[in-house]
């Protein structure tokens, strides 16, 4: 059986070292695969050989994240909007102007940044507890958006709680089937990387810029529903941070978009990483 290869490569973009993982011939349909926080591209790692049987896979690490540079408050602008940019400039210098995208967590938003402005990119959209409706948002980020408005030395403290190891665990083993399921190394690599220099610090202003998003979600709407992009919606049902009811809001204005719901968390790919694969592949074969 021949094993598929995955690179672990560096580009660098905007000044900034940008790490990612490659696998998948040139020459077929590429897919874009963006983490959220608190992850990287090791998130991918179950899925992308299966998918690069079908697809010229891509999942870059996003700055400060994962093995990409982590460059200072002072010299590097931490917003959704400017992440945006770096994927925009990623995308450019590697010659690619039309792929599909996987939206998770952060991912989500950053990406919906990118396609607003470049719609003719998009073949096809695989939403994975990716919010961009009220109705998704969760109870975790109402106390987070709580906590920043209180801007007092005891909700910063509580704030910096999410930035820990009880936290970042949580997020992975909340809501799952079977925590036996859950590689240790998942919450404790993102820790390991979390504790950086500036890292968290870094973290807590990205966080706080999330409100950015939010002011946008009715715009990010009206254009998916425009446009009606081929779109996959594959969601663990019981995630506490992106909550199923905006995977249904999604399907609702998305009519001709397929929803499929995972007994499992925020991380599904941890669980049911070979089936959501499976169901990629099928679906894009289907519309294309």
């Amino acid at each position: 059986m021949k094993t598929t290869k995955i690179s672990h490569k560096v580009i660098g973009i905007d000044s900034i070292k940008i790490a990612y993982r490659e696998a998948g011939e040139e020459g077929n349909p590429v897919l874009l695969l963006l983490h959220g926080f608190p992850s990287s591209s090791h998130m991918f790692r179950n899925v992308i050989s299966k998918l690069s049987k079908h697809f010229h896979v891509i999942a870059p690490d996003l700055p400060a994240f994962g093995f990409s540079d982590v460059p200072s408050l002072e010299t590097f602008s931490y917003t959704f909007e400017n992440y945006a940019t770096v994927i925009a400039h990623f995308l450019d210098k590697l010659k690619i102007t039309k792929a599909s995208f996987y939206l998770f967590d952060y991912g989500a938003p950053i990406v919906m940044r990118l396609l607003i402005k470049r719609p003719k990119m998009i073949e096809m959209l695989i939403f994975q507890n990716g919010n961009i409706y009220n109705e998704g948002v969760g109870d975790v980020l109402k106390e987070v958006s709580a906590l920043y408005r209180n801007d007092d030395i005891e909700s910063y403290t509580k704030l910096k709680s999410f930035f820990e190891l009880e936290y970042i665990k949580w997020e992975y083993t909340n809501g799952v089937q079977d925590i036996s399921n859950i590689a240790e190394e998942t919450y404790f690599l993102d820790q390991f990387l979390m504790e950086r220099e500036g890292v968290k610090e870094i973290q807590i202003e990205l966080k706080r810029d999330y409100s950015t998003n939010v002011a946008l979600y009715s715009v990010w709407q009206d254009f998916l529903k425009n446009l009606q992009p081929v779109t996959l919606i594959v969601w663990g049902e019981n995630d506490e941070v992106f909550k199923k009811e905006g995977a249904e809001m999604l399907q609702k204005d998305l009519v001709d978009s397929k929803l499929l719901f995972y007994p499992t968390g925020h991380f599904a790919l941890e669980e049911f990483g070979n089936a959501i694969a499976e169901e990629i592949i099928t679906y894009w074969y289907l519309n294309f």
